[in-house]
This record gives structure tokens, C-alpha cells and sequence, in this order.
């Protein structure tokens, strides 16, 4: 089975998977992330759009947030739940985001990054769609080792979707062109902020 495929099925059941703590403990996460009224969002990675409540109470009716995900039925079930106009969802892989270049004032990866194939490929593509100054969020409710144990107990074919250490990860931000990275892995969150910083003299 495919992961497009495995998240096809799960797409259902993913509401109540998650669940209100689940989705408390990202409000909290997200609350204190600074986003500001009037941003432009995009959550990479969306899902059924557990984000997008809370993403649009974050940046009001002169905001917008785009939720973007390789799965359709996952999509299909975010699109149902008829939220505000200011919210959109597209059927895309992030590697695939070939015109969001400079458009985006933060970019959130919520509980998606160890099932990219290519995790510094797909950063990279998250510094390009950040407009100059723009903010990076990376969250996953529970502790890395958490997370990992949860991904091999499933086994195929999210066995091997491993998040890496907050070292290495924090190296592939630099690497990729991010400044001014913080993290945080608790008991009940990890959490990477980092900033698209570009000077006048600098290449895009």
C-alpha cells in the first residue's frame, strides 16, 4: 500500500483520531506561535483541516489560510466541513507547489514531516512559497520519541516516517537557508520555528 493510499483510508476515521485534546494541544501550540491578524497561511500537509479552525480565528476575515494534501479524500472531507471563504484546499504534493513562490507570511507542517520522502527537499520548498520575513512552523503534538515508537508500532507504510533529532533538523533549516530556529521537544509537543530572512545583497 501506498502512503497516498494508507491516508486515503485513514481520511474517514481522522476527525476522531485526533480528537479534542489532540486538537487542544495544537490550539495552544499555535496560540503561541505569534500568527497575526491579516496573515496569509499555508498548512502543508492539511489533512481534513484539524488546523483550520483555529488557523482562521488566528488571522481573521482579512487572513486567509490554504490547505494543501496528496490525499483527495482527505481533502474531500476538509472542502465538506464548508468553512469561511477565506479558506481553500488543494489536491497537491509540496513538492509539486511550482507557482507559490513569495506568497505565503508563515507556512505550517503539522504532523507531516517524517512521511516526505525527501523531509530537506520538501523544506526547501517550504523557504521558497515563504514570502521574506516569513515564519515556519513545524508541530507535532506529542514527543519525537512518541511519535517515532507510535509510526513503527503502525508498521508499513509509515513504519520508517521517522521525525530526526531536533540537531538534525535544526542543520537542515540552516542548511536550507533558515535563520533565527528555535524548537521545543516535550512530553507533549515538538515544535520548530524558524525564519525566511533574505538580504538585499542575498540570493532569492
Amino acid at each position: 500500500m501506498s502512503s497516498k493510499d494508507y491516508f486515503d483510508g485513514m481520511a474517514a476515521r481522522w476527525d476522531s483520531i485526533m480528537g479534542p485534546e489532540v486538537a487542544a494541544k495544537l490550539q495552544a501550540i499555535l496560540q503561541g506561535c505569534g500568527i497575526p491578524k491579516g496573515a496569509t497561511v499555508l498548512d502543508v500537509a492539511c489533512g481534513t483541516g484539524i488546523l483550520t479552525p483555529i488557523l482562521l480565528e488566528l488571522v481573521g476575515q482579512d487572513g486567509s489560510v490554504t490547505g494543501v494534501d496528496f490525499a483527495p479524500q482527505m481533502i474531500e472531507r476538509a472542502r465538506s466541513k464548508n468553512f469561511s471563504s477565506n479558506a481553500r484546499f488543494l489536491v497537491a504534493d509540496i513538492m509539486a507547489l511550482d507557482d507559490e513562490d513569495n506568497s505565503y507570511d508563515y507556512v505550517i507542517c503539522n504532523g507531516a514531516l517524517p512521511h516526505f520522502p525527501d523531509i530537506k527537499g520538501a523544506l526547501r520548498i517550504m523557504h521558497r512559497v515563504l514570502r521574506n520575513d516569513g515564519r515556519l512552523i513545524i508541530c507535532h503534538a506529542d514527543s519525537r520519541e512518541e511519535i517515532n515508537a507510535t509510526h513503527r508500532r503502525i508498521g508499513p507504510p509509515v513504519a520508517d516516517d521517522l521525525l530526526p533529532t531536533a540537531a538534525e533538523l535544526k542543520y537542515m533549516l540552516e542548511d536550507t537557508g533558515f535563520i533565527d530556529i528555535s524548537f521545543a521537544d516535550k512530553p507533549d509537543r515538538f515544535v520548530f520555528l524558524a525564519l525566511k530572512h533574505i538580504t538585499s545583497t542575498a540570493r532569492a
